[in-house]
């Protein structure tokens, strides 16, 4: 009997899994989409819209506006990225990659012409 129950809970839950996936039972809601940051850019996003961008292998420079969080930084370039923080900190972005920023001010950005998070 045990078995029996067993079985009988796999085809269920296998038919209910089927009625999910089919999208019979309940509808995906609407997912947001990332704005496009285009290769070779640097992109500020912050509630849902890209509010900065940078192409340019250069040292440090400020940003015009500060940028406070939460941000999403994107790199698309095969290069690594620096941002700087208000309180003196920096972060590294690796190539081809992104890095959310839950708190703090972003005062500055620098494209690197190297693959490694060395900063000199």
């Amino acid at each position: 009997m045990r078995a029996r129950t067993t079985f009988r809970g796999v085809i269920v839950g296998t038919a209910a899994m089927a009625a999910v996936f089919s999208g019979t039972t309940a509808q995906a809601a609407p997912s947001e989409t990332e704005p496009t940051c285009s290769y070779p850019s640097v992109c500020f996003i912050h509630g849902g819209e890209v509010v900065d961008e940078y192409y340019h292998v250069s040292d440090w420079q400020y940003l015009p506006i500060p940028l406070r969080a939460p941000l999403r930084v994107v790199n698309t370039r095969h290069e690594t990225v620096w941002i700087g923080d208000s309180k003196g900190g920096a972060s590294c972005i690796q190539p081809e990659s992104a890095l959310d920023v839950p708190y703090g001010t972003i005062e500055a950005v620098r494209i690197d012409d190297s693959v490694e998070c060395d900063l000199t």
